[in-house]
This record gives structure tokens, C-alpha cells and sequence, in this order.
């Protein structure tokens, strides 16, 4: 994956990023998880740091909670490759209410999507809510 370019990445990575997609717009915790790598990590940046499927669990059943379903809109995406097992995602990101399209909130987020098993998952995330 070295020479690859920031769309081929992005193909990769599309059939598990329109996976997660689904599971946000239903506010579906559990379907979100299960694209989450067993040692995943989720950062919100100066703020905390959730451990382990079981926490992700809850903190994405909060989350949910406060955002009810949303579309996770991507822009100013960039991916890059980390050797074969890896792929940074780094993007800005609005996430707008299914119901109406109103913003929820804007952000940045970076992903570090993990191979394993001939499969991808989110090893690391960290986000950052600007408005």
C-alpha cells in the first residue's frame, strides 16, 4: 500500500466507512462497535480516553443518547497508508440530524484503521468538537 494515493485508500476503506455510516444514521451502538478493533481506543481530544469494547459500548449508547441518529458528513478527507496493516483517516466532519439535515455539530476527526483477518477496524480514534 505504500504507493497508494489518498483515493485508493479511501475505496478501501469504503464498504467499512458506509458500515459505520448505517450504524450512525440508526443511533445503533452495537452495530458501531462491532467495527471497532478489540484493543480500540477512542480519544476526545483534551477531554478523555475510552478503553475496551464493553466502555466503547456505553460511550457510544451515551453518545446516541445526546445526538439521536445522524449522517457523519466527511470533508477535507486526506488517508494515508502505514505500512500494509494501517490507514490514517483524517478529515473534518459535520454530523447532521437525519430527521432535518441540522448540524449537530463540526469537528475534526482522525481514525487509524487497523487490518486484521482480511478485515479493517478502528484501532484509534480522536475527535474534537469545534462548534
Amino acid at each position: 500500500m505504500g504507493s497508494s494515493t489518498s483515493a485508493d485508500l479511501k475505496k478501501i476503506l469504503n464498504p467499512y466507512l458506509e458500515q459505520y455510516n448505517r450504524s450512525t444514521e440508526a443511533a445503533n451502538a452495537e452495530e458501531s462497535v462491532k467495527l471497532l478493533h478489540p484493543q480500540a481506543v477512542c480519544i476526545e481530544r483534551n477531554k478523555s480516553a475510552t478503553f475496551g469494547k464493553e466502555a466503547l459500548l456505553k460511550l457510544f449508547k451515551e453518545w446516541y443518547e445526546f445526538t439521536g441518529p445522524y449522517i457523519f458528513d466527511k470533508y477535507d478527507e486526506k488517508y494515508t497508508a502505514a505500512g500494509d496493516s494501517m490507514i490514517i483517516m483524517d478529515t473534518k466532519m459535520r454530523l447532521l440530524k437525519v430527521k432535518d439535515k441540522s448540524q449537530i455539530l463540526k469537528g475534526e476527526v482522525m481514525h487509524i484503521w487497523k487490518k486484521e483477518n482480511e478485515k479493517w477496524y478502528i484501532f484509534y480514534e480522536q475527535f474534537h468538537v469545534i462548534e
